[in-house]
C-alpha cells in the first residue's frame, strides 16, 4: 500500500506539471514558449546543482528544490560572471551554458567521487519532482496575472530593472556601462539583476520576456525556499513523533505563505478589519485601502517625525519590482539553509570536510552579495557570526580555544568574502557616506502595528525552546542555540533602524528611509521563517498532548486566521494592479514591451527602438532627454539598453552620491537640443561619442528643440510628424564631425 502511495504520488506530480505546461501553451501569449522554456532552466538549474548544495542534517520533503535552485544559480551565474569580468570573454551564451555545462558535469564527480550512491535514486527524484509541480503551479498563476500588466512602468523602479536587465544583455559584458551615465562604468548593485539576466539568456529567450518571467521565479522560489527552510529546521529541532511529516508540512505552507503572499500586519488592521468594522457601524466613507498603504505607513503626511519604508516580497512581485533587494532573496534563503548545515555539524571529521566546504561557499555568497545587495551582506555577515558563536560555544564551550578558532573563521569569511567579489569592487565607488545616531524614531504604537506579530512569534518560540517545562527535550539539540541567534538577529533588524542609520543621498525627513526599508525587508521574511517553526512547534505540542489541547488549538486557530487574513492582500492587491484577471479576453501577454508597441502615444518610440535593436553594436550611445526620476522621460535607452550622457537624474545623483557631474551633464543635454550652436552639438557628440541623435515627444515637450545645431550631423533612420513638431531617429555621420 505504502508503495502504490509513492508511486502515485510522483505520478500526481507528472500530472500536474503537465497540466501547467498544457495551460501555458493553450493561453494566447507571445511568449508561452520562453515561459516553458524558462520553467525548464529552472529545473535544470535545481537539478545539475544538487551535489553543491549539503543535505546533510536538514532533510526536506521536496529534497530541497527551490533551495537547491537558488543556491544553483547562484553559483553559476557567479562563476560565470566572475569569468567573464576576469578575462573580458562575453557575458552571453556562450559561457552561460559553457559554465552551465561545466558546473553540472563538476556535480556529478563530485557526488561520484564522495561516494554518494546513486545520483538521485527514485524516491528522491519523486519528492523532488513534487517540489517542482509546486514551484510551476505558482509560476503559472504568476505568468497570468503579470500578463494583465506586464509593460515596465515610469512610475516605479521597474523601468530602471528592465533597462539594466536590456544593458547588460546587449552589451555582453561582466562590468557594464551606465545606461544613464555613458562612458562610465555603472556604479550600481547590479549583479541580482545580472544573474536574471543569466538565466533569461539560459532559457534561450530576451528580457522583453525574461524580465516579468523572473518575477514569477521569484515568487515561486520564496514559498518554495522558506517551505523547505521550516520543515528543514522543524524537522531536525523535533523529535520523532506519529504526525511528525504532518507538523512539519503545515508548518512549511504557513511560513512559506506568510513569505510570498501575506502582507504586513496594517494590511489587516486597516484592510478587512476596519472595512468590516465601518460597514458594522454604517459610517462607510468610500474610501479603500490601496496596496501599497502599507510600505508607508510610517510617514510625515500622517504626522510622523520622518519617513519610512517596509515592503514585503507579495508587494514587490505584485508591483513588478526586480530591484537588488528583491532578486538577492533568491540567493539569501540558500545561505541561511547553509549556515544551519554548518551549525548542526557535530564530530571533527564532519568538521574537516563539509563544514568547511559549507562556511567556504557561505564566504562565497556574502562576498557575491556585495554586488547585488550590500545590505545583504551587512545583515547576514552578522547573522552569520552570531549562529556561528552561539553554536560552537554550545558545542564547545566559552574557552579560549573556541574563541581563537571563531576568530579564524571570522577571518576567513572576511577575506574569502573580499577577494571573491574584487573584479565587482574594483569597478565600483560606494556610495553610503557613514553611520549616524537616529534623532527621530518611529511612533511606538505604529512599530507596534508592524511588528507586534512578528515578536511576539519569535518569543514564542524562545520560551517553548528555552523555558517552557518541556523545554529539556530540545536543550541537547544544537539547533536550538542556532535558532536563539537567528531570532536575536531578526528582532535586531527591527530595532537598528531606531539607533542608527546609514547616510546617504537621502536626507531629511529621509534620512532614515533606506536603513529601514533594506534592513526589514529581511526581517519580514525571517520573521516569516520564525513563524512556520513556531507553528510545527505548536503542532508537536498538540500533537503529543504536551501542553493543555485548549490553548494549543487556540494558538494554531489563531495562527492559521491571521495568516489567511494576510494571504487576502494578494488578491485584492492583484485586482488594483492587474484589474479584472477573471477576465481571460483582458490579458495583453506577458511580454514587457508588446502592448507598446499597438500603443500609438508610443508609436514613434517604438519605431526608433525597432532601428536600434537591430543595431548589432554591443555598446551603443544615444542623446535623448535628460530625465527625471519615475517620469517616461530616457525611454529609448530602457526599451533598447543604449546608453545615454544622462538619465534618471535623481537616481544618478545617488549612484555618484554628488549632484555636481548629474546636473553637469544634464545642462549639457539640454544646452544641446536647445542651442542650434551646431559647433558645439559637433563637440558634444564627439565628447560622448554619440551614435544615434533622438528627437522624439518628451524631448519636444521638454525643451524648444533648435534642430539646426544637430540636423545636418547624421542620416535620417527614423522621421515622422507629431503634433507640427518634426520627430527623428538620427544616425551621427562620424566624416561630418
Amino acid at each position: 500500500m505504502d508503495r502504490f502511495r509513492k508511486r502515485f504520488s510522483g505520478f500526481s506530480s507528472l500530472i500536474v506539471i503537465a497540466f501547467v505546461l498544457i495551460i501555458i501553451l493553450l493561453i494566447k501569449d507571445t511568449g508561452k514558449a520562453a515561459a516553458v522554456r524558462y520553467l525548464a532552466a529552472v529545473f535544470a538549474v535545481s537539478f545539475f546543482m544538487r551535489p553543491f548544495f549539503v543535505q546533510k542534517h536538514l532533510k526536506y520533503p521536496d529534497e530541497g528544490f527551490g533551495l537547491c535552485f537558488g543556491l544553483g544559480l547562484a553559483l553559476c551565474f557567479f562563476v560565470c560572471w566572475t569569468f567573464c569580468a576576469i578575462t573580458s570573454f562575453e557575458f552571453a551564451d556562450a559561457a552561460v551554458f559553457g559554465t552551465f555545462v561545466i558546473m553540472a558535469v563538476s556535480g556529478m564527480a563530485v557526488n561520484r567521487l564522495t561516494d554518494k550512491g546513486p545520483y538521485i535514486t527514485s524516491e528522491e527524484l519523486r519528492r523532488f519532482t513534487g517540489g517542482f509541480a509546486v514551484f510551476a503551479v505558482i509560476f503559472l498563476v504568476f505568468y497570468y496575472i503579470i500578463g494583465f500588466n506586464p509593460l515596465v512602468d515610469p512610475g516605479t523602479e521597474n523601468y530602471m530593472d528592465f533597462g539594466f536587465m536590456q544593458t547588460m544583455y546587449r552589451q555582453r559584458s561582466a562590468i557594464i556601462y551606465d545606461i544613464w551615465f555613458s562612458n562610465t562604468k555603472l556604479n550600481y548593485y547590479y549583479l541580482g539583476q545580472a544573474a536574471a539576466v543569466y538565466l533569461t539568456r539560459l532559457a534561450v529567450t530576451t528580457p522583453e520576456y525574461g524580465y516579468n518571467l523572473m518575477l514569477c521565479t521569484f515568487v515561486s522560489s520564496v514559498f518554495a525556499m522558506v517551505f523547505e527552510l521550516v520543515a528543514g529546521i522543524a524537522n531536525e529541532l523535533l523529535p520523532d513523533f506519529k504526525q511528525k511529516r504532518l507538523s512539519l508540512v503545515w508548518g512549511g505552507i504557513l511560513g512559506g505563505s506568510a513569505a510570498a503572499f501575506c502582507a504586513n500586519p496594517h494590511w489587516i488592521l486597516y484592510g478587512p478589519v476596519l472595512s468590516a468594522a465601518k460597514k458594522i457601524l454604517g459610517t462607510d466613507d468610500g474610501e479603500h485601502y490601496w496596496f501599497p498603504d502599507g510600505t508607508v505607513y510610517i510617514n510625515t503626511q500622517y504626522n510622523d517625525p520622518d519617513n519610512g519604508k517596509n515592503e514585503f516580497p507579495a508587494y514587490s512581485v505584485i508591483l513588478g519590482d526586480l530591484h537588488a533587494h528583491v532578486v538577492n532573496l533568491i540567493f539569501v534563503l540558500p545561505l541561511i539553509a547553509l549556515l544551519f548545515e554548518y551549525a548542526l555539524g557535530k564530530d571533527e571529521k564532519e568538521t574537516n570536510r563539509s563544514r568547511i566546504y559549507t562556511l567556504l561557499v557561505i564566504s562565497v555568497l556574502l562576498g557575491m552579495f556585495k554586488g547585488s545587495n550590500y545590505w545583504d551582506f551587512a545583515i547576514y555577515y552578522v547573522i552569520t557570526g552570531a549562529v556561528i558563536v552561539f553554536t560552537d560555544v554550545k558545542k564547545r564551550g566559552s574557552s579560549l580555544n573556541t574563541m581563537g578558532k571563531i576568530a579564524i573563521k571570522a577571518f576567513t569569511v572576511t577575506i574569502i568574502s573580499i577577494i571573491a567579489i574584487l573584479p565587482f569592487t574594483l569597478n565600483f565607488s560606494k556610495m553610503e557616506s557613514g553611520i549616524q545616531i537616529c534623532t527621530t524614531h518611529s511612533p511606538v504604537m505604529k512599530m507596534a502595528v508592524l511588528w507586534l506579530p512578528g515578536v511576539l512569534t519569535s518569543l514564542m518560540l524562545i520560551f517553548l525552546l528555552y523555558f517552557s517545562r518541556d523545554s529539556e527535550r530540545f536543550s541537547a539539540n544544537v539547533a536550538r542555540p542556532a535558532l536563539l541567534a537567528f531570532v536575536l538577529c531578526t528582532l535586531g533588524l527591527v530595532i537598528t533602524p531606531e539607533v542608527v542609520y546609514v547616510e546617504d543621498i537621502y536626507g531629511g525627513d529621509n534620512k532614515r528611509f533606506n536603513t529601514m526599508f533594506k534592513l526589514t525587508y529581511q526581517a519580514y521574511v525571517l520573521f516569516a521563517v520564525i513563524f512556520g517553526i513556531t507553528v510545527s512547534v505548536l503542532l508537536f505540542r498538540m500533537f503529543c498532548g504536551i501542553a493543555s489541547l485548549y490553548v494549543m488549538r487556540i494558538c494554531i486557530g489563531a495562527a492559521a486566521i491571521y495568516c489567511v487574513l494576510s494571504v487576502m492582500y494578494t488578491p485584492y492587491a492583484v485586482y488594483q494592479r492587474y484589474g479584472k484577471v477573471w477576465k481571460a479576453g483582458l490579458r495583453s501577454g506577458i511580454s514587457s514591451l508588446e502592448g507598446l508597441r499597438s500603443d500609438g502615444s508610443y508609436g514613434f518610440e517604438m519605431e526608433a527602438y525597432n532601428y536600434l535593436m537591430g543595431d548589432e553594436s554591443k555598446v551603443i550611445n544615444i542623446v535623448e532627454a535628460a530625465g527625471n526620476s519615475y517620469t517616461h522621460e530616457s525611454a529609448l535607452s530602457v526599451y533598447t539598453g543604449a546608453c545615454t550622457p544622462i538619465g534618471w537624474y535623481v537616481h544618478e545623483w545617488m549612484w555618484h552620491n554628488d549632484s555636481q557631474p548629474v546636473q553637469e551633464r544634464a545642462d549639457l543635454v539640454a544646452y544641446f537640443y536647445r542651442s542650434g550652436n551646431e559647433e558645439f552639438c559637433r563637440e558634444f557628440l564627439k565628447t560622448y561619442d554619440i551614435d544615434y541623435i533622438f528627437v522624439g515627444p518628451a524631448e519636444v515637450c521638454k525643451y524648444p528643440v533648435n534642430r539646426n545645431g544637430f540636423w545636418n550631423l547624421g542620416e535620417i533612420c527614423v522621421e515622422t510628424i507629431w503634433q507640427d513638431c518634426e520627430l527623428a531617429l538620427i544616425k551621427v555621420d562620424r566624416s561630418r564631425l
